[in-house]
């Protein structure tokens, strides 16, 4: 599977770019979770042969057991991910899908989307997707990933960020197709 899927070009009637996640990324992570569930293991182990002798082995249980469980949360999403690819962000005539993160907005029309600019945020590439009224977005997500996407608008002035770690295309080049397809979209669509 290629890690960018195009159909037409903007503006033409079933445009359609997928971009998939960085696979060699995404094991990478996956590799890395694993390795720190092992580690959780180690220290439950640990913890429970110690634990008549060694007064604290139920802190280390705990915190081996909480450690277990977090990275398990990154490495399931990163087998689903591996196993089952899809895209993290889409375009079409009607706008951008984003499904790169944990804080992802989903659809966002054409008419919505001001600009688009790669930046860099202290030592990654990130792509910054400007709109019309970010409070709209805000508005449609509520709960901690509201809170988390209030905190990003309010740092980097906009709720659309999009790593360059989680996406296969260089983030200059999706923000020049996103401009170029803004550009072009069908009005009324």
């Amino acid at each position: 599977m290629s890690t960018v899927q195009r159909t037409g070009r903007p503006g033409e009637p079933g445009y359609l770019l997928a971009v998939y996640p960085n696979r060699i990324r995404l094991v990478l992570m996956t590799l890395g979770a694993l390795v720190f569930i092992l580690f959780g293991l180690t220290m439950c182990y640990e913890a429970v042969t110690a634990m008549s002798s060694a007064p604290r082995a139920g802190v280390f249980l705990a915190l081996g057991a909480a450690g277990i469980v977090f990275f398990g949360t990154f490495l399931v999403y990163g087998a689903l991910r591996l196993f089952k690819p899809k895209p993290v962000v889409l375009l079409d005539n009607a706008g951008l899908r984003d499904h790169a993160s944990l804080t992802s907005v989903g659809f966002i029309g054409w008419h919505d989307i001001a600009g688009a600019v790669a930046d860099t945020d202290g030592t990654q590439r990130v792509l910054s997707v400007m709109l019309v009224a970010p409070e709209k977005v805000l508005g449609r997500v509520t709960g901690f990933k509201g809170l988390l996407l209030r905190t990003s608008t309010r740092m980097t002035g906009t709720p659309v960020n999009i790593s360059q770690t989680t996406v296969a295309m260089p983030v200059p080049q999706l923000a020049a197709e996103i401009r170029l397809a803004a550009e072009k979209a069908p009005r009324g669509v």
